[in-house]
């Protein structure tokens, strides 16, 4: 295990193509013609277009590196504008090089829900590999198992918040296919537009998560590093080279930011989907134990 699987920037373009794929569209409507047994028939239907053009998955990547790095003290050895420009065009790099990610914002023109499927079934069929990871960082340092169970939350909380992010999404499809043929365009112009309306505040709070989550990592990241090609996954995370207060005041931002968003989540699960909690007291399976576990085996 190298760490790679759960990269620093590994967190960022998710996040952003979700805001950018479900906030970020209008419905517009569409004709073509299909052949069905050498026939030819007018197909009609809805898709999904950006409203504004320059909104592009790449300046949502800018712009959260730079409210990150803007706060951040950077090791004197180290440029950092060097920094900044190496994780922005490294995860732009990633979404360039994502052909399935492309594919499926190509195919959310035609399913939302499609979209966020993707993006879902493509975490969970991961969760493990991350957790992995987690446990490859705890043995590579001399932090505490406590700060990795705490970090690993955002892997469990990310998958809750999937998992409702897509029942939304589901009943919007449901409400807005219920019009008839002449009302279709106004039906997904007013589901859409109410679904915006509910998934807004969500993945509002799941930036600002996303933003701590980053800082926190990249912090710890960033201090830990010998020299500047190991910006991104050093050889071992000291504790003893960071500076207390930052450490503090990090940590205790993204323990603000775990504990608004799970309580987010956890009220807007109630209507859209109320097994999200109850699969997890269940299961009994604490991010705690999940490392343990895993710290127990072969690596």
């Amino acid at each position: 295990m190298n760490g790679e699987k759960m990269s620093v920037s590994s967190i960022e373009y998710p996040s952003s193509a979700l805001r950018y794929a479900l906030l970020n569209v209008k419905p517009v409507p569409f004709e073509e013609i299909v052949k069905i047994r050498g026939i030819k028939f007018l197909k009609k239907g809805i898709r999904y277009e950006p409203e504004k053009q320059f909104d592009k998955i790449e300046d949502f990547v800018t712009f959260r590196y730079g409210q990150i790095f803007s706060r951040m003290p950077i090791p004197e050895s180290f440029s950092a504008e060097y920094i900044f420009n190496h994780f922005v065009s490294n995860t732009i790099k990633k979404i360039e090089e994502d052909k399935e990610l492309k594919d499926e914002l190509e195919k959310k023109e035609k399913s939302l829900l499609g979209f966020v499927d993707f993006i879902q079934k493509r975490f969970e069929n991961d969760m493990h590999a991350y957790y992995m990871s987690e446990a490859d960082r705890f043995l590579r340092s001399n932090l505490p198992l406590s700060f990795f169970a705490q970090t690993s939350m955002f892997i469990n909380t990310y998958q809750k918040y999937l998992s409702l992010v897509k029942r939304i999404v589901r009943r919007y499809e449901i409400l807005s296919s219920l019009g008839g043929v002449r009302d279709r365009l106004r039906s997904h112009e007013q589901q859409l537009n109410l679904m915006k309306k509910v998934l807004a505040p969500l993945i509002d709070g799941m930036d600002l998560f996303c933003i701590d989550a980053l800082s926190l990592k990249l912090y710890v990241t960033i201090w830990s590093a010998e020299n500047i090609e190991e910006i991104e996954n050093p050889k071992f995370l000291d504790i003893n080279k960071l500076e207390p207060s930052y450490f503090q005041e990090y940590l205790t931002n993204y323990s603000i930011q775990l504990k608004n968003i799970r309580k987010l989540i956890f009220q807007m699960s109630r209507k859209y989907d109320p097994e999200i909690f109850k699969k997890e007291v269940v299961s009994g399976n604490s991010e705690t134990t999940m490392l343990s576990k895993l710290l127990s085996s072969n690596l």
